[in-house]
């Protein structure tokens, strides 16, 4: 019994040239999706000219998102204030690196890069609360008896100095882990909070070393507005700051070199 439906094509072939059909319409579509934010690209070009760039394929059309717990309407791609150029930033010829400037760590670029566009305000749960909680503030949340507490350690910067003092845990109540931990550091004012992903727990010690910052730049950490939360912007900020720390903090403390 013979398959073919027309000439050579048999059901097999019509259903890879189905599956193929579909699967680059899959790509396009989600190439698409990928650019309603952050598109088009600002580029330099001939003269010190820029211009937008979308690529292929083309920034879909807006659409609206209804955000729950009393967020809003938002629409992408909408139309956005460019950011403020932070000093030392420019916008060299294509395929040039940004120049870093004299303070890296503070003008946000490469390593040490963060958006101003985030939302001011705290990422919430499904039940539109705080993600992010102090265990000090919520009991009903505990490390459990047998693995050691943080809080009360001392904190060690990334050249192995003593700066301060563990406080505090910053917990994710929806995906349950640790987020930071919340320090006092000399010569510093306020509570600041350090990512999880930058630090390190030393039990034997009772110490907490930041990996990325020597005592300097840990003393210039961001801090919080609110010290009862943390928003998706602060954290966007706090996270370049300790991100970039790898590149552009020195000392024989790093945890590498990327050079």
């Amino acid at each position: 019994m013979e398959s073919n439906v027309v000439g050579n094509l048999d059901v097999a072939i019509l259903c890879v040239i189905a599956f193929v059909t579909f699967f680059v319409g899959l790509v396009v579509y989600l190439r698409r999706e990928d650019k309603r934010e952050g598109y088009p690209v600002e580029v330099s070009g001939v003269m010190d000219r820029t211009h937008a760039a979308e690529g292929f394929p083309a920034v879909p059309r807006p659409k609206l998102f209804y955000r729950p717990h009393g967020r809003g309407v938002a629409q992408a791609p909408r139309v956005e204030e460019p950011e403020t150029v932070r000093p030392g930033q420019t916008l060299p010829p294509m395929a040039f690196p940004l120049d870093p400037g004299p303070d890296p760590l503070e003008e946000g670029i490469g390593a040490a890069a963060y958006t101003t566009l985030r939302e001011d305000e705290p990422d919430l749960d499904v039940e539109g609360e705080p993600k992010l909680i102090s265990l000090n503030d919520h009991p009903e949340y505990y490390i459990p008896t047998g693995d050691p507490d943080p809080r009360g350690w001392v904190l060690v910067s990334a050249d192995e100095k003593i700066v301060g003092k563990v406080h505090d845990l910053w917990f994710n109540r929806a995906e349950f882990f640790l987020r930071y931990f919340e320090v006092s550091i000399d010569e510093a004012e306020g509570r600041r909070l350090i990512p999880s992903f930058f630090a390190e727990a030393l039990p034997r010690d009772s110490a907490v070393r930041a990996t990325t910052l020597i005592a300097r730049d840990l003393r210039r950490a961001p801090i919080r507005a609110d010290d009862s939360c943390i928003t998706m912007r602060e954290e966007d900020r706090l996270n370049g700051f300790f991100a970039g720390g790898l590149r552009f903090s020195t000392g024989h403390g790093q945890i590498h070199d990327p050079a």
